[in-house]
């Protein structure tokens, strides 16, 4: 087990805040007042450029959990779910397009929630929803209710961000677990689960691990599909659909030791693993007790784009041998090689042995090939970033995404062969008759202005010169026999003056 690696610490003090009247508040543990329920009417500003990272409107009644303004990364605002004890956030809405801290920024709750920026922009709000209060239970989920009906009319359980926490159901109709980073996500399939890289906004989502369901029977049609849940026993569990039946458990380290007072949540960090966490009372960090994918080379951008890692120590590489140092070794790709015509962007080749993918067997391949033939196929087509070879087996596997870390292995028959975009030359640009005219016009002006300087330069040191020569003509010396007299007469002189 190991420590987890928790968000910078967020001070958890209520800001200055605008906030109205619409909501229910309780004695806290202290004497204080904590707001545990809002009604419709509420609003609430956030403080702008406020120094505390996290603003709380709504408390749990157990004082553990709040919902409120957080600050992310150094000047970017959200909504956010908090576990205040670490100040690590459970939940957060995660709009496409983030507030700016250093402005005001409201969120009103009347039928649903909303939060807009200083320009009356919605940032964010629970759609198709008509609630009478909002609520954060103890399990630290965000709840608007209508007082007639029993089931949320809209619940953050329901739209989970990067975390799963105790007691959420995750299905196959779940959003998606997405890493902060926004570079990995965690999916639930109807037998299976899986890890994810997201390249062009998603429209591309390779597979780099994946956990099939023991009995789950993927070949029967009217099998129902499975959903997972975290279980405080330390273990998460897959169940079917309508029964509830278990079909597979995925055991944390802490499974046998039956654990009691912890809170649990899994997470997908920005490194693309899937770990999980569990926190006791008075403890002073999260522990992790489970990862998904132990080795650090396992892990699809360990190195960065074009990295190689060496398994063992970990040590980073570049695949084209250009450095040894840590990555980055090259740009990360936005953009895929096909240009708008259909035909292929120029590339440059990265030809490397030893090399290998250490989840090959989510990629697309074919076998009896040839490492030329492997390259040619791959050559050919601008969806493919690059193609690995084993010549062992003779398998050949296809990175139909930008290429990222890959694993070193020695072996000679395992070949790489990868495309690196090539960079535009940069372009003239040509200028205009009439720019072009009046350019060489003030070249002409230039010119003339420099010679009539140095014309003018030249008459003056001239006069100078013959100046300075009749001053050192007046001092020219003479003949030894005049030197000889002048020095009588000197001497004479301080003759003189002795007398």
């Amino acid at each position: 087990m190991r420590r987890g690696e928790g968000d910078p610490a967020i001070a958890v003090v209520v800001g200055v805040l605008c906030v109205a009247s619409a909501m229910v508040v309780v004695g806290g543990a202290e004497g204080g007042e904590l707001t545990t329920q809002l009604l419709n009417g509420f609003s609430a500003t956030h403080a702008a450029g406020a120094t505390a990272a996290f603003e709380p409107v709504l408390y749990a009644s157990n004082g553990v959990f709040a919902f409120g303004f957080l600050r992310v990364g150094s000047a970017s605002l959200d909504l956010a779910v908090v576990h205040l004890p670490s100040s690590f956030p459970l939940w957060r809405a995660t709009p496409a397009r983030l507030g700016d801290w250093s402005r005001p920024a409201t969120l009103t709750f009347d039928s649903s929630l909303v939060l807009t920026d200083q320009d009356d922009g919605v940032l964010w709000q629970t759609l198709n929803t008509i609630g009478d209060t909002v609520v954060l239970l103890n399990s630290s989920n965000l709840v608007v209710r209508r007082y007639a009906k029993p089931l949320p009319a809209w619940q953050s359980f329901d739209d989970p961000s990067d975390t799963l926490v105790l007691d959420q159901n995750f299905t196959a109709s779940s959003p998606p677990l997405i890493s902060n980073n926004r570079r990995f996500a965690f999916r639930l399939g109807k037998t299976y689960m899986a890890l994810h890289m997201e390249f062009y906004g998603g429209r591309t989502t390779p597979m780099y691990w994946q956990h099939t369901s023991l009995e789950a029977q993927p070949q029967n049609a009217t099998e129902p599909p499975v959903y997972g849940r975290l279980d405080v026993r330390g273990f998460f569990g897959l169940y079917l659909e309508g029964g509830g039946q278990k079909v597979d458990v995925l055991s944390f380290d802490t499974f046998v030791q039956y654990l009691t007072g912890v809170f649990r949540r899994m997470t997908l960090d920005d490194d693309g693993n899937l770990r999980a966490y569990y926190w006791t009372d008075g403890a002073k960090d999260w522990i992790s007790d489970y990862k998904a994918i132990a080795g650090q080379c396992e892990l699809p951008t360990s190195c960065g784009a074009y990295g190689l890692c060496v398994p063992g120590n970990a040590q980073c590489q570049c695949l084209d041998n250009s450095t040894g140092t840590s990555p980055p070794c090259n740009a990360e790709e936005t953009a895929d090689l096909c240009a708008a015509n259909g035909q292929q962007l120029d590339f440059d080749v990265v030809w490397r042995k030893r090399v290998s993918v250490a989840y090959k067997e989510e990629l697309p391949s074919e076998t009896n090939r040839t490492a030329e033939e492997c390259e040619a196929a791959c050559a050919g087509n601008c969806s493919c970033w690059g193609a690995v070879y084993n010549g062992a087996s003779g398998y050949c596997y296809f990175i139909d995404f930008p290429v990222e870390t890959l694993v070193y292995e020695a072996d000679d028959r395992k070949v790489g062969y990868f495309k690196v975009r090539k960079l535009p030359s940069p372009k003239r640009t040509r200028m205009s008759p009439g720019v072009t005219a009046a350019t060489a016009v003030l070249s002409l002006v230039l010119v003339g202005l420099a010679a009539a300087g140095a014309r003018s330069g030249y008459r003056l040191w001239e006069r100078r010169r013959r100046k300075r020569a009749g001053m050192e003509q007046e001092l020219v010396p003479g003949p030894y026999k005049d030197l000889k007299t002048m020095a009588s007469s000197n001497n004479s002189f301080k003759q003189g003056m002795n007398q």
